[in-house]
């Protein structure tokens, strides 16, 4: 078992199924997973196992980091009305642009989607951010060669909270979701600002 599915394990659950992601360099294997039963009720969790082997680089530099993405909502999902929900497409998506372009996903990126995450959602964007509603420890994990590799929760947000994002910086914004506290699990909440 992989170092990032034993780490991902340990606070989002049991993995409950996984999608293989298609066009990868170098014969590397990445897999987005479910996770259910962890530390939270009635969340799913998705996140990546296998990009942490890939390297990526900083926005603005040379240097290469590691990471893991990963996203949750409430409820389980429901194979009759939609399948597994927004996220197995939208982590994959991500994971195979971050190879493509070797760049990683960093705490304040925000990534707009081509519509509402879902029916009668607001949210048409996603913010990346430390997982924060977990265990400190839970936001890195060692890889071999003595490296870690980050874990970016990917979180749903709207059009004014992109905005914001924009013009005050991902430090104040983070700061002003914190005073805010939207539950951020909840796919079709109302924006904060």
């Amino acid at each position: 078992m992989s170092a990032a599915l034993v780490h991902l394990e340990s606070c989002l659950g049991v993995m409950k199924g996984g999608w293989a992601v298609d066009e990868l360099r170098d014969d590397h294997e990445i897999t987005v997973c479910m996770f259910g039963d962890g530390e939270f009720s009635n969340v799913t969790s998705y996140a990546t196992v296998g990009l942490s082997q890939i390297p990526l680089r900083v926005r603005d530099g040379g240097q290469e980091i590691s990471i893991e993405l990963m996203a949750c909502s409430y409820g389980e999902p429901n194979p009759r009305e939609s399948g597994h929900g927004p996220w197995p497409g939208i982590l994959e998506h991500i994971a195979s642009r971050s190879i493509q372009s070797g760049k990683a996903v960093l705490r304040g990126d925000f990534i707009r989607l081509p519509g509402p995450i879902a029916p009668g959602s607001e949210m048409v964007g996603l913010y990346a951010m430390p997982p924060v509603y977990y265990p400190d420890d839970f936001s890195s994990f060692p890889l071999d060669g003595g490296r870690r590799a980050a874990i970016v929760w990917l979180i749903p947000v709207g059009d004014r909270e992109l905005s914001r994002r924009i013009e005050v910086g991902w430090s104040k914004f983070e700061a002003e979701l914190v005073a805010c506290n939207p539950d951020i699990l909840d796919l079709r909440r109302g924006q904060v600002v």
